[in-house]
């Protein structure tokens, strides 16, 4: 048995901080956690101390891309499978040593491989919740049709399944859940980064091909994450049930109310899409994805307070895909980026813990410090309730009851 004692406790849940807090691990779970004046340290347990610090629940970023480098899809296409799993595990230990502990793929060719390397041990990582191949239609957001290679045009490329017509979309999202998707995800508007042509203002599916896709996964048990930029877009994605919606740069008071009704989770990704428009052009992006980022940023916070002001419920995430604009590992920006617009630090907290956990259906599991939930911990320097900038400083994480990353002995602050 553990115990880490003498930290500042958050829950996770924004429950009062628990100062001298003590923390009893058995085996991957917490069995009690609270005060010391309320949780006597069995004895033989090992100590871990960790006076001065705070700690928390490990951080959940419900929107990554796994084992990407390149900011043009032209290139990107062409990568090696094999190199593509290679990057995503170097990926999955930068986020681990940011204090992640839990990650939502939200499409891709690599997730689920190593999803099941990391469950197996075989690397270190966090848990990963995969939502296999994008479901896209011919010439959708991320359709590399462009390209005068043959092979792109099978219907299956480099982690999207492209589609079309009812009958196709019901087929794919039967293949992705067979292949082991935990989600499936598609997109109702096009794209800011992937090509040129592609217009976050036109709807990408026919209402049938939407509500055929949703009900479909809905039908085997599945979530479905939609990428929608414009109102259209967003509106159309929750009329047919989706479960988050991601990005949501615009939406509008209809789609707000609607979400807050249905207790729809918004993940606004303003860490990359902010990156893209400041300074795209200097890690090489193409012009035509600056300029279509910039659009986007211009209006980003201004859409993300009237989301707040409705209540819509926030979740974090970041569309991180560890290009060197914006490298996995530094996808607490985010928070920081969602204060700046608005929102409390605790309330960012709680979109990074509990808060994402519940959007992505494992909140019994992860995103607080209770009882019966999975030992994921992390330890800081400084009060993030206070200094959201806080969860950069990251001394210690513990995933399911193991210690992953020790820092303790470190001194300054990176």
């Amino acid at each position: 048995m553990l115990a880490l004692t003498g930290a500042t406790m958050l829950d996770g849940r924004g429950g009062r901080p628990a100062p001298d807090a003590v923390v009893l691990i058995d085996g991957a779970r917490i069995i009690a956690a609270g005060m010391a004046r309320d949780v006597a340290v069995p004895p033989g347990a090992r100590r871990v101390p960790l006076d001065g610090m705070w700690i928390l629940p490990g951080l959940i970023d419900t929107h990554v891309h796994l084992g990407r480098r390149d900011l043009d899809l032209s290139r990107r296409v062409l990568v090696p499978e094999a190199l593509w799993a290679a990057r995503g595990a170097a990926d999955l230990r930068s986020l681990l040593e940011a204090g992640f502990t839990t990650v939502r793929d939200c499409g891709g060719s690599v997730a689920i491989p190593l999803r099941e390397a990391v469950k197996e041990g075989t690397i270190p990582g966090p848990r990963i919740i995969a939502a296999g191949q994008f479901v896209e239609r011919t010439g959708g957001a991320d359709d590399p049709c462009f390209m005068p290679l043959p092979w792109l045009r099978t219907g299956h490329y480099r982690g999207v399944r492209i589609a079309d017509g009812a009958d196709e979309v019901r087929r794919a999202v039967r293949e992705q859940i067979r292949d082991g998707a935990d989600w499936i995800k598609t997109c109702t508007t096009g794209a800011a980064y992937n090509t040129a042509g592609s217009r976050t203002d036109i709807l990408e599916w026919s209402r049938l091909e939407i509500e055929t896709l949703i009900d479909e996964a809905h039908r085997l048990g599945v979530r479905v994450a939609v990428h929608a930029h414009a109102a259209n877009g967003i509106l159309q994605a929750i009329e047919a049930g989706a479960d988050t919606i991601e990005h949501g740069t615009g939406i509008n008071e209809e789609a707000c109310r609607m979400m807050a009704d249905r207790g729809l989770f918004l993940v606004p990704t303003f860490w990359v899409l902010h990156r893209m428009a400041m300074a795209g052009r200097e890690f090489g992006a193409p012009g035509f994805a600056v300029e279509k980022a910039a659009l986007l940023d211009q209006k980003h916070v201004e859409t993300f307070q009237l989301a707040l002001r409705h209540g819509v419920r926030i979740a974090m995430g970041t569309d991180c895909s560890g290009t060197p604009l914006a490298p996995h590992g530094g996808n607490a920006e985010e928070l920081a980026l969602m204060v700046e617009a608005g929102m409390t630090p605790e309330a960012a907290l709680i979109s990074a813990t509990s808060g994402a956990a519940e959007a992505l259906g494992i909140a019994d599991e992860v995103g607080s410090l209770a009882p019966g939930m999975q030992a994921d911990i992390i330890a800081i320097t400084g009060d993030p309730a206070k200094d959201v900038h806080a969860v950069r400083h990251v001394r210690m994480v513990m995933r399911a009851g193991r210690i992953e990353v020790d820092r303790r002995e470190q001194t300054g602050l990176k």
